[in-house]
């Protein structure tokens, strides 16, 4: 086995001295994140939660968080009827800072008419295995697999994987994911190297999104600043 290949070789070990490496070196923020600023409101709602993790697709966290306070701020409790009710022009306005915003608007719209039209859905989600429960989800409009799993790890404590853009990054220069990998093979590659530990898939999660913000970015990132480079494929 040469340098390389030993250096970009993962297993369970591995990936935990990942995870302490980082633990040790950031102190997660989670009024920083979408899912965490929600839980700073007294008993969310799951369709609540939903709309803001929508929010954040495509837009920084902190603007999906300017959003949803503009939807919360006018709206009070953010249910499907009131989303309905409202005029396209004024929704548009209130989310227009995490843009694509008539995009939004429709899919909100189209996401409020599904719940109304079973009530029940959550219920089915919360109670369903994990997997099921991702089914669930992805039958939502407006729910892609990210958006499914960020609900499902963060809100639902169901184990599985949410991957972004961060992650995707970071995941491929340390050579735990390969170039040939897709969304679902990363998915399920850390579900079964972190053995489908919640709390561990969730630090993991959130820990790879600071560590591809602040040091592992997309151009120029910090690699004589990073706390992984012994372990990274990327420097060879």
């Amino acid at each position: 086995m040469d340098n390389s290949t030993a250096l970009c070789a993962w297993n369970r070990d591995r990936v935990l001295k990942l995870l302490d490496i980082l633990l040790n070196r950031y102190t997660i923020d989670l009024s920083e994140f979408v899912v965490g600023h929600i839980s700073t409101i007294e008993k969310p709602s799951y369709f609540e939660i939903l709309v803001a993790i929508i929010l954040s697709q495509n837009t920084s966290d902190r603007n999906a968080i300017k959003a949803f306070k503009n939807l919360k701020n006018s709206l009070g409790l953010i249910t499907p009827e009131k989303i309905i009710k409202l005029p396209d022009d004024y929704l548009a306005s209130l989310i227009k800072v995490a843009g694509l915003t008539y995009r939004r608007v429709r899919i909100l719209k189209a996401l409020a008419t599904k719940v109304l039209e079973t009530p029940d859905i959550f219920s089915k989600i919360e109670n369903a295995e994990p997997e099921h429960a991702r089914t669930l989800l992805l039958s939502l409009p407006g729910v892609g697999s990210k958006t499914a799993d960020v609900f499902l790890l963060m809100v639902l404590n169901k184990p599985t994987f949410p991957i972004d853009t961060h992650i995707d990054r970071v995941t491929r220069r340390l050579g735990l994911a390969s170039p040939e990998d897709d969304y679902e093979d990363i998915r399920v590659k850390m579900m079964n190297l972190l053995e489908n530990d919640v709390n561990k898939l969730r630090y993991m999660h959130l820990l790879l999104i600071v560590h591809g913000r602040n040091v592992c970015k997309a151009r120029n990132p910090s690699c004589s600043q990073c706390v992984l480079v012994d372990m990274c494929c990327r420097r060879l």
